[in-house]
């Protein structure tokens, strides 16, 4: 064999390689799976108890905090009068909440908590951008 013919031949045996290598790079990212979704369950149930809440529903929007049982009724009385102050100073301030919006949700992967990111958007077109810390009781998400 030649030195020109033993040329050819790696010339080839290098373009077939090089050619197998990208077909296989091309396979793994075509073939990887689409990024996994954030599960907003917990989000979702935060906006939930805000809409609640813009609705006037101070004793459900108290009772969905984590362990409502063993908070005496006396406390409870106050949680919801601090709730409806808190409406009502949002209704003064920023002419009350037109929309409650999630804007994303952190979950751990180690515990049954999340963070959710509501956005409340107020009559005065202002926004604020909250954090809802939530924990999953019994397949439920309430707030802590």
């Amino acid at each position: 064999m030649t030195s020109r013919q033993v040329n050819k031949e790696m010339s080839l045996k290098l373009k077939t390689l090089v050619l197998s290598m990208i077909a296989a790079i091309v396979n793994v990212a075509c073939s990887s799976e689409a990024p996994i979704k954030n599960d907003d369950a917990a989000a979702q149930a935060a906006k939930c108890y805000y809409d609640s809440l813009n609705n006037g529903r101070y004793e459900y929007f108290t009772d969905m905090y984590h362990r409502q049982e063993r908070i005496p009724d006396s406390y409870r009385e106050q949680l919801v009068a601090n709730t409806k102050m808190y409406l009502d100073n949002i209704r003064k301030e920023h002419k009350g909440i037109s929309e409650v919006r999630v804007l994303n949700c952190k979950n751990d992967s180690l515990s049954p908590t999340a963070e959710a990111y509501l956005l409340l958007c107020f009559g005065d077109s202002t926004k604020e951008e909250i954090v809802v810390p939530m924990v999953k009781d019994k397949d439920k998400w309430m707030m802590r």
